[in-house]
């Protein structure tokens, strides 16, 4: 299809090459040989009369027209996406639809669970992708790559809707068996023992408990660094370790490990789950089911105040 003599298959690959910078990505993609993708290039360099692209260092560089050109063509692919091929109805217990969510591994176990649960109880054709955080989760909601960013407050992306969860606070596990942790923990302690803590992405980002704790200038001797939270609980079984985590996901593992919760000896704010959607498929059918099931299983979540369990 052409409009004013460019035709609109290119805007698809133009999108495909500025978000990739490599034809061989590109191509796999949007499911094209590589020679089909350069050929589109070509197209895209003639109709425009600009180079569009250079390599450095084996890498496609778009030059300040394709620059230019990045959003506008985004926005236009999202609006046809969102009004003229998304579904008008949506029938989840036929449904095949596939939803794709950013979200930490705590978040995993403590929502998204008891959200598939019910999802396949009521819609079973309905399918989960799970995505961990990257560098990249702004442009992959800008772009509609992702269905759903859940999210603490502090990390709630800008320009796109959001809508409160539910509310978590930080503790302490140990070992059931520690011989130097009891029933609870001082801060002289506390700050003796060998602790294990997260770190995230490429970047390697301290966990929240940890960059707390560094403001409030507490040093503590780290002596594990998992790759993630529910790493975090296990790591100190067998050893005089201590975890400072999520109580929820704590509680998780507490009721099938040998853990003990205490309460931590250092004031750490609470935070709360936000759940955010791409603005430009507000209304699409399945997204708001879907944020309905999620809303409501939340909000159970919300009503169980996670201090009601036992401590020491």
């Amino acid at each position: 299809m052409r409009f004013e003599g460019l035709d609109l298959n290119l805007l698809i690959a133009l999108d495909a090459i500025i978000e990739e910078r490599s034809v061989m990505a590109a191509s796999r993609r949007l499911h094209l040989s590589q020679p089909a993708m350069s050929a589109a290039i070509g197209r895209l360099r003639h109709y425009f009369n600009d180079e569009i692209f250079t390599i450095s260092k084996r890498k496609l560089v778009p030059t300040p027209l394709a620059q230019s050109l990045e959003r506008p063509t985004r926005d236009i692919l999202l609006r046809i996406r969102a009004n003229l091929i998304s579904v008008p109805r949506f029938e989840a217990a036929n449904s095949q639809r596939r939803f794709r969510i950013v979200v930490s591994d705590y978040a995993s176990m403590v929502l998204m669970h008891p959200v598939m649960k019910r999802v396949y109880d009521s819609a079973p054709g309905i399918s989960f992708e799970l995505f961990p955080f990257n560098d990249r989760v702004h442009d992959q909601l800008e772009r509609g790559d992702v269905d759903f960013v859940i999210v603490p407050d502090v990390d709630v992306l800008d320009g796109h809707p959001k809508q409160y969860l539910f509310a978590d606070e930080f503790c302490c596990v140990a070992w059931t068996g520690s011989r130097k942790v009891g029933r609870s923990v001082s801060l002289s302690r506390y700050l003796q023992l060998g602790h294990v803590t997260a770190q995230f992405g490429p970047t390697r980002r301290a966990a929240f408990e940890e960059r707390t704790l560094v403001k409030l200038g507490y040093k503590r001797r780290i002596e594990v660094v998992a790759p993630n939270f529910t790493t975090m609980a296990t790591m100190v079984i067998g050893t005089d370790r201590v975890a400072t985590m999520h109580e929820r996901l704590a509680v998780v593992f507490a009721r099938n490990f040998p853990l003990k919760l205490l309460r931590a000896p250092v004031r750490i704010s609470g935070f709360r789950e936000i759940l955010q959607w791409p603005a430009s498929f507000h209304s699409d059918p399945a997204l708001v089911w879907m944020r309905e099931i999620i809303s409501d299983v939340a909000a159970e979540i919300d009503r169980t105040p996670a201090a009601k369990m036992t401590f020491g």
